[in-house]
């Protein structure tokens, strides 16, 4: 295996995917102990990172401002030059992307084939394609592969995430602030900020949150993003026209992303849509459920965790779409999608055993 001193990872831009290629950061930095190994990444990834103990250094690329355009990606090279990378990584797929370290002057470059851009790459893995389309694998192990491919062990494909202090003292006030105690929480995970082919209906969450407390004493806790607001004021009013007297709501506070991984850690069961939080859950091994219609599960697979992916059964002949929105108007892979299989998937994901693997969340200091 040929060895690097200065390694740079160029990280995806949703949420979720990020906490997916921390299995290739922990790998990367497992095979190359004493490599300087950074990453470059938009800002709100840059927060989900933080706490995590595989990176030395954290760059921002602010592709809508300081970074955009093509003046913007030569102000980002001249930077990545001066700091004289010999390996880059590419988790992203586009050509910009390979372009970028192209024009930094990383001398191995390795990505997977897409878009043309093979010819900027120095090492590439061509994907199994199905039309115009790749053949779905879990992407964990999708970003593994660039790992194999420089002959690195891997020895774990879970993913990892970390708290931080501030993250901490949050959660503790959220506690503190709704007398909280050792009440199990269900958090209810609303969001998506992919597209509303992501959203579940509302009297559906309060459905299920009515449910959990019947089975299991669970009293829900609404979680939703900046822009998500009116999205997690319905699910609190459909969980209390249920009879759920004391739903927590957080949609006129919405917790930071530090904070918010913080309070993840602590529930009991996560039910939620298809989006960056759900991998919270999964990195933290809290039981997760997760409605899915318009995307692929296997592309967000992860065996060994505590969780189940839950959709319309019989499948629909437009499932899966991966539009951001319903080309045929209806949303019918979630409009139908009732809330008694969620509740089963519950029961299920709470009688598995915590994965073995997993210790304390790593804090930062």
């Amino acid at each position: 295996m040929e060895a690097f001193d200065r390694i740079l990872v160029l990280m995806p831009t949703w949420l979720g995917d990020v906490v997916m290629a921390t299995p290739l950061l922990r790998t990367l930095r497992e095979a190359y102990p004493r490599a300087q190994l950074d990453v470059l990444i938009q800002k709100g990834g840059s927060l989900v990172l933080e706490g995590v103990p595989f990176v030395d250094e954290v760059l921002l690329y602010q592709r809508k401002d300081e970074h955009k355009g093509l003046a913007g990606m030569r102000r980002i090279a001249s930077v990545l030059r001066e700091r004289r990378y010999d390996l880059g990584v590419l988790t992203p797929n586009s050509f910009s992307a390979a372009l970028l370290f192209r024009m930094a002057r990383i001398p191995r470059r390795i990505g997977w084939s897409y878009g043309g851009r093979g010819f900027l790459l120095t090492d590439r893995l061509v994907p199994e394609m199905r039309g115009h389309r790749r053949v779905p694998r879990p992407m964990p192990v999708y970003y593994l592969d660039i790992a194999r491919r420089l002959g690195c062990e891997v020895l774990s494909p879970h993913v990892t995430l970390g708290l931080t202090p501030d993250g901490e003292a949050e959660a503790d006030a959220f506690w503190a602030t709704h007398a909280i105690g050792e009440t199990p929480l269900v958090g209810l995970n609303v969001g998506a900020a992919f597209g509303p082919s992501k959203h579940w209906r509302a009297d559906r969450f309060g459905e299920v949150a009515a449910g959990l407390r019947a089975r299991h004493g669970m009293r829900p806790v609404v979680l939703c993003g900046p822009g998500e607001e009116s999205l997690g004021r319905a699910v609190e009013d459909a969980a209390i026209d249920a009879g759920v007297s004391d739903v927590i709501r957080t949609s006129d506070a919405i917790l930071s992303l530090a904070g918010l991984k913080s309070v993840v850690n602590r529930l009991a069961l996560m039910v939620t849509t298809d989006t960056g939080p759900r991998h919270f859950g999964l990195a933290f091994d809290v039981p997760v459920v997760c409605v899915m219609g318009s995307t692929d599960p296997m592309m967000t697979d992860q065996p060994g965790t505590r969780a189940e992916v839950v959709r319309l059964n019989p499948l629909l002949d437009c499932m899966p779409c991966h539009e951001k929105i319903c080309p045929l108007t209806h949303h019918d892979c979630l409009e139908k999608l009732e809330s008694a299989p969620v509740l089963a998937a519950a029961d299920r994901v709470l009688a598995l055993p915590p994965r073995e693997d997993v210790g304390p969340p790593t804090r930062s200091r």
